[in-house]
């Protein structure tokens, strides 16, 4: 099973809080948890004694008098109120559970699934039972900043009521340890995430530019994974736009934009999930005119005298403008239950292995049953086949079970067809006479339509309407099972330029940039760093280790004799110029003189590996002068401006084997 997504509500002046008196009158089991936290985990659903994470609770709600005409009904809230994202807590324990779905509500009675959001009821108790238990609760929501908002707290809460509900949202806020999910993520704890416009990943120099948090668990699911987010998370804001990825601008008008001002809001994190109701009245009628309030506008159903047909109440609905809901006629879902009474065994289940073709509109596809033991030993039931069934991944058909009963749902209405494969070990078939699972071979399609209403934003979709025609002749109440796009805070809207270290220029070049990121390039080819900034287009050099200094520099280097090596010769590097720069002069100053050589007179040479005495030749001084003696050349050249690379310059020392000697060389260019 997938987590639900976690959603806050942003909080409107002037509108109270929900915070509803009820009361429990049923629970019953709804789901497992299908993923070990660790091999000792006790109540995940592959082992003995697995509890439920989730459960259809059936709620009695006492209507909420308040002093706000800005609600969906004036100056009140009552069991129509009730929306996926809020939360139930038991009025003396305090425990909490999320409403992920709402079944049936009316003002007074809500039937809904909740969810022990990320198990922490269940790890709470001693024996692993995180269940509500019938009796006295409220129901709250969240603020945006996922805290819980309780008040005014009915009078049938406990003294220790708020502490522990305020605690439990202390443990792993929703907000600072928020959940997102991706099919087969490869993400570790306290890996950086990036978001891009192919989803979530681990961030590298190349993606850091769009880095949205760390992650703190690579969990609660397989496909799940936590994160400290960087900034505030918003996830109650519609008007979003562009793609999962994308930078979120500020127009010069104030409106929301992809195109690139300069002036950054958001980075959306994710694509909004629409909001989907889906009624539960087979081609319903609704009574000619009758009025109600979607999103605030009204719509009034026109049936020339006669109940308004599914077709026609579709056609009114979307005639309406700035609801943001679009209706449509979807066909009846064709669910199919096994019957154990007319099963071979008296229940639903075989010795494994066995084996069926499913066709649900898609073709044949081969199931085979090898999941086994869940209640009997060799025996695959309920439980056991949903699991293959579900492994088959069979489009628009889901495969659902309790102890004693396999359902199958294809989506859109289509029939079910079985064509038996390899019998169980006792030579019974899976479907049809004397078979696992008493279903026919055949299961008709409905034949029916009903009506959904979606928005595709992801916001509620709130409905009011004075006498509830709609709702009883539809199945449709107010709802808000979608999700906003998620979106992080940028820099309070102001982007600022960030500055990245790199190794080289190919490494620079493949860096994500926006205009005005600056990379900082260790060695830009020969050996010197440089710094450049992105224009938006291209990267432009600003600085370089030799451009950082003053116009004007010299370069030293000094001889001292003797020294090793072969020959009557020895080179030092003076450094590195630029192009563009000239070298204005090069002095020779004799601190010692040079003294013991043999087969020439000891000088010195500058200039470069092509050319080693360019900038000051041998005839130009004498080695063998007396102390402080200097001797001055200007060449005057100028290393070319078109060229690409810095120039290194060397200066050789023709000692011709001196025994003694020291000589300081001194190179200025500008």
């Amino acid at each position: 099973m997938a987590l639900s997504n976690y959603k806050s509500t942003q909080i409107q002046l002037n509108v109270p809080n929900k915070v509803l008196a009820t009361s429990i009158s049923s629970v019953s089991g709804y789901a497992y948890w299908d993923h070990a936290n660790g091999s000792g985990d006790l109540w995940y659903s592959g082992v003995g004694t697995k509890k439920y994470y989730q459960w259809t609770v059936t709620i009695t709600v006492t209507e909420q008098l308040h002093g706000s005409h800005l609600t969906r009904d004036d100056f009140k809230y009552n069991g129509l109120d009730v929306v996926v994202g809020d939360w139930l807590a038991e009025a003396t324990s305090g425990d909490c559970w999320k409403v992920i779905s709402v079944t049936s509500k009316t003002i007074n009675s809500v039937t809904v699934v909740v969810e022990d959001w990320l198990r922490y009821n269940t790890f709470r108790a001693s024996n692993g039972n995180g269940a509500p238990s019938n009796g006295s609760a409220v129901i709250f929501s969240l603020n945006e900043k996922g805290i819980p908002m309780l008040d005014p707290l009915p009078g049938t809460v406990a003294s220790s009521f708020y502490p522990t509900v305020a605690s439990r949202f202390e443990y792993l806020n929703p907000q600072t340890n928020y959940v997102l999910e991706q099919t087969a993520h490869g993400l570790s704890k306290g890996d950086i995430v990036a978001v891009s416009g192919t989803g979530f990943s681990k961030a590298n120099t190349s993606t850091m530019a769009k880095m949205i948090g760390v992650v703190t668990e690579a969990g609660p699911g397989p496909n799940q994974f936590m994160i400290l987010p960087n900034n505030d998370i918003i996830d109650f804001e519609p008007s979003i736009p562009g793609t999962q990825g994308d930078y979120v601008y500020v127009s010069s008008t104030g409106e929301f934009t992809t195109s690139d001002t300069g002036k950054i809001a958001f980075l959306k994190v994710q694509d909004s999930i629409p909001t989907v109701l889906k009624g539960t009245v087979n081609d319903p009628e609704i009574p000619d005119g009758h009025s109600m309030l979607l999103n605030t506008k009204t719509v009034t159903f026109n049936g020339g005298g006669s109940n308004v047909t599914l077709a026609t109440a579709v056609g009114n609905i979307n005639s309406v403008a700035n609801t943001s809901v679009t209706a449509a006629s979807i066909p009846t879902q064709n669910a199919i239950n096994s019957d154990a009474s007319t099963a071979i065994y008296g229940l639903t289940g075989g010795y494994t292995p066995f084996s069926v073709a499913i066709d649900s509109g898609s073709g044949n596809t081969t199931v085979s049953f090898t999941t086994k033991g869940s209640q009997y030993a060799g025996v695959s039931t309920p439980e056991d086949m949903a699991t293959d069934i579900t492994a088959a991944n069979i489009p628009n058909l889901t495969a659902s079970a309790t102890a004693t009963v396999l359902t199958l749902t294809e989506e859109n209405g289509n029939a079910i067809t079985f064509a038996n494969g390899t019998s169980d070990s006792n030579g019974n078939p899976f479907a049809g006479g004397s078979s696992l699972t008493g279903y026919p071979l055949t299961n008709a399609s409905p034949g029916t339509n009903k009506l959904q209403l979606t928005r595709a934003d992801g916001g509620p979709i709130d409905i009011y309407e004075g006498t509830e025609n709609f709702r009883v002749y539809t199945g449709i109440a107010s709802g808000h099972t979608g999700m906003y796009p998620l979106a992080m805070n940028i820099e309070q809207g102001i982007r600022t330029g960030g500055t990245t270290l790199v190794a080289s220029i190919s490494a620079r070049d493949s860096l994500t940039a926006m205009a005005g990121d600056q990379a900082y390039v260790t060695n830009k080819g020969d050996g010197e760093w440089g710094l450049y900034m992105y224009d938006g287009s291209a990267w432009v050099e600003i600085s370089n280790q030799d451009s950082a200094t003053v116009d004007a520099k010299t370069l030293v280097t000094t001889f001292t004799m003797p020294v090793g090596g072969f020959g009557t010769s020895t080179t030092q590097n003076l450094g590195n110029i630029s192009p563009g720069r000239k070298i204005q002069s090069v002095s020779v100053e004799v601190n010692t003189t040079f003294v013991g050589h043999s087969g020439g007179e000891p000088n010195i040479e500058i200039g470069t590996v092509v050319d080693p005495d360019i900038y000051c030749d041998s005839p130009s001084n004498d080695l063998t002068a007396a102390v402080g003696d200097t001797f001055i050349c200007n060449p005057e050249v100028v290393y070319p401006a078109t060229e690409t690379q810095d120039q290194l310059l060397k200066a050789r020392c023709n000692h011709y084997n001196a025994s003694a000697g020291n000589v300081t060389v001194k190179l200025t260019y500008i």
